[in-house]
């Protein structure tokens, strides 16, 4: 049991993270972002996650629980921030980006879905700690498509 406190503490580490990276997004001068810049910011970030998705895939094919864990810990970090990568007036009508309409429509779904990607996340870092690939696996499924999918689906246009 050790471990798993051990664990604990990491992930509410990671959170905490989170919650300081979001707080810097959020704050009055992430705010003022224009609309061009909200775009080029949240495309990094999201380029990060999807590195770090793929960080993850690297990791359950070397069986190696702790590249998992720590990649799923980054991304557990970045969940929070994303809301704040979406001001009002950041759409297509404001540059190149395969945001939908329906983010602003339905922004309290859109909201849960990063949500529901953080909480993904810090569950596949718990999971690590088990070292069980088939459930490393399991919950990377569950992760993927409670948290990206359910996002992408809905709020990203496909690449032209």
């Amino acid at each position: 049991m050790a471990k798993l406190s051990h664990t604990k503490r990491t992930i509410a580490g990671i959170a905490l993270a989170g919650a300081i990276l979001s707080g810097a997004i959020v704050s009055a001068p992430a705010q003022a972002l224009d609309p061009g810049d909200a775009i080029q910011t949240r495309k990094a970030v999201m380029a990060s996650i999807g590195a770090h998705m793929n960080g993850i895939k690297a990791g359950l094919g070397a069986k190696n629980a702790k590249l998992v864990a720590g990649h799923a810990g980054a991304i557990a970090a970045l969940a929070p921030v994303l809301p704040g990568l979406f001001p009002k007036g950041s759409g297509p009508e404001a540059g190149e980006t395969r945001a939908k309409a329906e983010i602003w429509q339905q922004w309290d779904t859109f909201v849960a879905t990063t949500k529901a990607l953080q909480e993904t996340a810090v569950e596949l870092a718990e999971v690590a700690e088990f070292d069980d690939m088939a459930m490393l696996a399991a919950q990377f499924g569950k992760m993927a498509r409670a948290g990206c999918g359910a996002c992408h689906r809905p709020f990203r246009a496909p690449e032209k």
